[in-house]
């Protein structure tokens, strides 16, 4: 475990990169999942020379706190922020972020902040909107109960079906206990904050950007993250997988996001190691 700044307690992992390490990489996951889920991931920077370190985002995984909850969405922005001080205090190397889905969204919001010595930065398909508009009844009961009953635990419908074709992949993660289908009025309305806040705030994001998306996400809007990307003035380089489901690191096929992720950290880096 990890203390944030604020005494929050976060389930931190790393994967050390094979020889000389020439850079250090962030990893954010999505909502409802957890850092454990990207190991395969972890593994891949880790054969090519990037060391990787994940935490649990606060109320998911093994980090302690309400399932799906947070007070304020900025707890996230000071979590990426003090954790870049932890792996530059552990590693002096290039750093990079990787967002996947809410992550992504974490992501692009924490570009806005200016960061400083941040070599780039990966967004998969990230959560700027969703693909089906949420339950009128969900929306109105977040909105009515977000002071009053900030932590009332409201399911977020998902179905796992949808995040991935591999369907061992998906019952696996649907019956994984550190998962789950939670999220809370405050989270709901602190996050809807941040989407608007993130639209309105784009042209602070000079990083260099990959973007990766979805042809057939089901869950985030990809038209919305390409309308986002396309609106930037950073150097962004983005790719469409035609037919793929919303998790592209657990498609069928996924070699070949993997060869686009590895392509444009070689530029970025330079040669593999």
């Amino acid at each position: 475990m990890w203390t944030a700044p604020d005494g929050a307690r976060l389930a931190v992992y790393r994967q050390p990169a094979s020889g000389t390490p020439r850079a250090a990489l962030l990893l954010v996951h999505g909502w409802g999942e957890h850092s454990a889920c990207y190991g395969e991931l972890a593994r891949w920077f880790g054969s090519r020379g990037v060391a990787v370190w994940a935490a649990d985002l606060r109320g998911h995984g093994r980090s302690p706190g309400v399932r799906g909850h947070i007070e304020r969405f900025a707890q996230y922005l000071s979590d990426v922020a003090a954790l870049r001080k932890l792996m530059a205090a552990e590693l002096e190397a290039p750093q990079l972020l990787l967002g996947v889905s809410y992550g992504g969204f974490i992501v692009l919001r924490y570009l806005e902040t200016a960061p400083p010595q941040l070599a780039g930065a990966v967004a998969v398909t990230p959560y700027l909107d969703l693909a089906t508009p949420a339950s009128a009844w969900k929306v109105r009961l977040a909105r009515a109960v977000a002071d009053l009953l900030p932590r009332l635990p409201i399911s977020t419908g998902l179905d796992w079906s949808l995040t991935t074709r591999n369907v061992e992949v998906w019952t696996a993660m649907r019956d994984d206990p550190l998962s789950h289908q939670r999220i809370t009025p405050r989270a709901w309305r602190e996050t809807v904050a941040a989407q608007q806040v993130l639209r309105e705030e784009r042209h602070r994001i000079v990083t260099p950007l990959l973007v990766l998306l979805a042809g057939d996400d089901r869950i985030v809007s990809t038209a919305a993250a390409e309308q986002f990307a396309g609106s930037l003035r950073a150097p962004v380089t983005l790719r469409l997988y035609p037919g793929f489901f919303h998790n592209l690191f657990h498609e069928p096929g996924r070699e070949a996001v993997y060869d686009d992720l590895a392509a444009w950290a070689d530029t970025l880096l330079g040669g593999a190691n």
